[in-house]
């Protein structure tokens, strides 16, 4: 009697667990991030024919304010051409803006703001990123970190080491380490920013990634889900290409003078990438550049590729 007692107890027991487990919500992580791309910050340049140089200033400290209205930021990452030439001046003036942002920033460096002949080497960027930025810990141009349990960032360098390009290039040593990284990441979302994008947003020559092949291979080892946050071509672009995600981010300096704010949720089964598109409140700015900028509707982008809902199903 005892032993018929005994067990249905546990029957119950399990059958009162399998209830209340079933009854869970799924398991479900969030981040939220914002991407500043081509600020082009410039204190003495005249404008462009497609940049609004002069209010570089004016335009980046509209986006700061705007980043820190919004609530739970987990951190800024500028996806490089953060100045128009690689002046010293130059980029201590746009770090002391940037230090107004509430939230931790990182920088990606893209192919405006560092030189081989003149002070702003790479090694001397991360130098003056190392001292005047607090959450700048790496010692090399391309770095990751784990900004929230579940999430990984690597941020990667494809400037060229040598002579003046819009080319980008991975070095074998970079893409060895990205390799490495990803092999231990499998478990987590992976945000990769990198100034040039590998999926262009579209076609031109000079600027693609000489070694574009060579990235993809590397990528494509890997079915966790990815997103590659890029800027360079100035123009607004969401591509999904099985588990991973190509996101093109347009100039703040020129039209439609926008940036992203990025939220991430991260479930058993899925990632869900929820994009906000945030342009200048700065209209007048806004309406000056598009008038400079030919073939406007290629920066901005088509709806899909500003505000958008994207999910990438776990494999």
């Amino acid at each position: 009697m005892k032993k018929i007692l005994k067990d249905s107890l546990f029957i119950l027991f399990v059958v009162t667990v399998m209830f209340f487990v079933s009854d869970l919500p799924s398991f479900s992580r969030t981040m939220k991030f914002a991407q500043l791309s081509d600020i082009h910050y410039s204190l003495v340049r005249d404008d462009t024919s497609y940049k609004l140089l002069s209010k570089t200033r004016p335009l980046l400290e509209d986006a700061i304010s705007q980043i820190n209205s919004h609530k739970n930021i987990k951190f800024v990452m500028i996806t490089g051409d953060g100045i128009d030439r690689p002046k010293k001046d130059d980029f201590y003036s746009l770090i002391s803006d940037l230090n107004t942002l509430k939230y931790p920033w990182y920088f990606v460096i893209g192919n405006h703001d560092t030189t081989t002949s003149g002070y702003l080497t790479k090694q001397n960027l991360v130098k003056i990123l190392q001292e005047e930025n607090p959450s700048y810990k790496f010692d090399k141009t391309y770095y990751t970190f784990k900004p929230q349990a579940g999430f990984r960032v690597i941020a990667l360098d494809g400037a060229k080491n040598k002579g003046i390009s819009s080319h980008g290039v991975l070095p074998k040593e970079e893409l060895d380490w990205l390799d490495e990284i990803l092999s231990k990441s499998k478990n987590d979302v992976v945000l990769i920013f990198i100034h040039f994008p590998l999926v262009t947003p579209y076609d031109s020559k000079n600027h693609e990634i000489i070694n574009a092949e060579e990235f993809k291979t590397v990528l494509k080892k890997y079915k966790m889900p990815i997103a590659v946050f890029s800027g360079h071509y100035h123009a607004a672009k969401i591509t999904k290409r099985d588990n991973i995600l190509h996101v093109s981010t347009p100039t703040l300096a020129g039209y439609p003078n926008a940036f992203r704010i990025i939220e991430v949720k991260d479930k058993s089964d899925k990632v869900i990438f929820k994009f906000e598109f945030c342009e200048t409140n700065l209209k007048d700015l806004q309406a000056k550049t598009k008038i400079m900028t030919l073939g406007g509707a290629i920066f901005y982008g088509k709806p899909k590729d500003r505000t958008a809902e994207i999910t990438i199903e776990k494999k």
